[in-house]
């Protein structure tokens, strides 16, 4: 048996953990969303050694890779995209806190991309580390990046975790 607090509720009242996963997880698509709009319109605009809030239209993926080939860039996300959300959809009801999380963040991080892909044809991002850099240069990032990363840690601990408890 557990040890802790238990908050006695109704019956009936309770709130699964995928509402919360959802509601996390949209928040967050939210917020990338409103954050690209700030970038493009110029009204996001921060400098400081660490964080530099920026525009940056990337036409590639990661590092700007694939610019060359535009349609394929357009559609081949796409279809990853709707093979993963066939794939993982189902299996959200059954997984660890963590794994429905982290399905969820690659879900939305990698719609709200797409989004960008398909309407401008390129990816708003707005975040930089200028004291971080790869090949001598800052690389700009947006939120949906990182819930793309943090989803897909969150969803391997969370298989990991499943794995140990059998």
């Amino acid at each position: 048996m557990r040890s802790g607090v238990r908050l006695h509720r109704p019956p009936g009242t309770e709130v699964s953990a995928v509402y919360i996963a959802i509601a996390i997880a949209a928040a967050l698509l939210g917020a990338d969303r409103l954050l690209k709009y700030l970038s493009r319109t110029g009204k996001l605009r921060l400098e400081s050694k660490y964080l530099r809030l920026t525009h940056l239209e990337n036409r590639g993926f990661f590092l700007g890779l694939g610019q060359k080939h535009e349609k394929l860039l357009r559609w081949l996300p796409m279809g990853v995209w709707l093979l993963a959300a066939v794939c993982l959809l189902p299996e959200l009801g059954k997984r660890v806190f963590s794994a429905q999380l982290g399905i969820l963040l690659v879900l939305l991080g990698g719609l709200s991309n797409q989004f960008d892909r398909l309407r401008r044809g390129s990816v708003t991002d707005y975040l930089q580390f200028p004291h971080r850099r790869v090949k001598k240069r800052a690389l700009v990032w947006n939120l949906a990046d990182f819930m793309l990363i943090g989803g897909v840690v969150l969803t391997v601990l969370g298989l990991v975790r499943e794995l140990f408890k059998k």
